[in-house]
């Protein structure tokens, strides 16, 4: 049961990329009108606007289209990528009972 938990856990990780890319084109497919509390009070867009039809554009390989949906995602696609690898490391280190 416990060698279950690990492999369904890994497997997880391993696909979590795969999982985000579909979910992110489905949103940007299905027009999903993402409600935003900064520029409903403040009338610009947040630092975050368009974060989600920029990562649907990296999951194309469409780099310049990502860059103009938000010019950021040069920064937070590469940690995102950094926390992936992490939570891989993570999930295949080893415990003190050695599985």
């Amino acid at each position: 049961m416990k060698i279950d938990k690990i492999l369904i856990n890994r497997i997880f990780v391993l696909s979590l990329p795969f999982w985000c890319a579909i979910l992110a084109n489905l949103a940007v497919k299905a027009h999903f009108k993402i409600f935003c509390l900064f520029k409903l009070i403040f009338h610009h867009e947040c630092l975050g606007c368009g974060m989600t039809r920029a990562f649907a554009a990296l999951s194309r390989l469409e780099f310049q289209q990502a860059y103009e949906y938000n010019p950021r995602v040069v920064i937070v696609a590469p940690l995102f990528i950094l926390i992936w690898i992490l939570m891989i490391k993570q999930s295949f280190k080893p415990n003190k009972k050695g599985t």
